[in-house]
C-alpha cells in the first residue's frame, strides 16, 4: 500500500515540476503591429541566436525599439533600436502572471492529492 502511495506522489510531483516548467507564457504574436506596446510587456526579442528582453517596447515599420527589462521603463538614455530587418523573431509574455497560474495549479493539484489520498490511509 505504501509503495502505490509513493509511486502516485512521485507521479504527482513529477507532473507539477512539468507543468512549473511550462507556465512563462511566452507567445508569438500573429503580427506585430506598428507603435507602443504596454510599457510593462515584456518582449523577447531574438537575433542571430541570442535573446534579449525588453519593455517599453515602441514597433515602427522599419525599427523596434525597446528599453532592457532590468532598466526602469523611463529610462530614454536606455532605450536600444534594433533595425526590423536585423531582428529574427519576437515573442511577448508575462511571467509574472505565469507563475502566479504555475502556483496555483501546483498547490491545487496538491491540495487534491491530499484529499484524495489522506482520508484513505486515516482509515
Amino acid at each position: 500500500m505504501r509503495t502505490r502511495l509513493r509511486g502516485r506522489l512521485a507521479l504527482l510531483v513529477t507532473s507539477m515540476v512539468a507543468v512549473e516548467a511550462c507556465g512563462a507564457g511566452w507567445r508569438r504574436p500573429t503580427e506585430l503591429n506598428s507603435g507602443a506596446l504596454q510599457p510593462r510587456q515584456q518582449v523577447q526579442v531574438w537575433r542571430q541566436g541570442s535573446m534579449t528582453r525588453w519593455h517599453a517596447v515602441v514597433v515602427t515599420s522599419d525599427s523596434i525599439s525597446g528599453i532592457p527589462f532590468h532598466r526602469p521603463i523611463d529610462c530614454d538614455s536606455c532605450r536600444t533600436p534594433l533595425p526590423r530587418a536585423g531582428v529574427d523573431s519576437v515573442r511577448l509574455g508575462n511571467p509574472v502572471a505565469g507563475f502566479w497560474k504555475s502556483f496555483g495549479l501546483v498547490m491545487g493539484g496538491f491540495l487534491a492529492m491530499c484529499v484524495a489520498v489522506c482520508p484513505r490511509e486515516m482509515q
